[in-house]
């Protein structure tokens, strides 16, 4: 299983959320890599919104525990590549 530690930064001047996620292996907590990717505040579901709104920084963490299909894509295209394709924020939120 594959956890996501991600963090959102937003910067109302672009009107962009720079969104930066490491993947790490659930069960010995080793990173296996990590990808960053700016997208439309426009595209980010209401309630991170919210969070992001909440603070002075205008950022947000979280860890999310990903989807054992896409944990095993992910770690294909880590072993691959160095790094995901996308971001599991896009597989799961757009």
């Amino acid at each position: 299983m594959i956890t996501v530690n991600r963090g959102y930064i937003y910067d109302p001047d672009d009107n962009e959320v720079l969104i930066t996620e490491i993947y790490y292996e659930a069960a010995t907590d080793t990173k296996l890599g990590s990808k960053m990717n700016n997208l439309s505040y426009s595209a980010i579901p209401n309630e991170i919104k919210q969070k992001i709104e909440a603070t002075a920084s205008l950022s947000y963490v979280e860890n999310i525990e990903m989807s054992q299909p896409l944990a095993v894509v992910y770690q294909n295209e880590i072993n691959m590549y160095g790094k995901p394709e996308k971001l599991y924020f896009e597989y799961t939120n757009i």
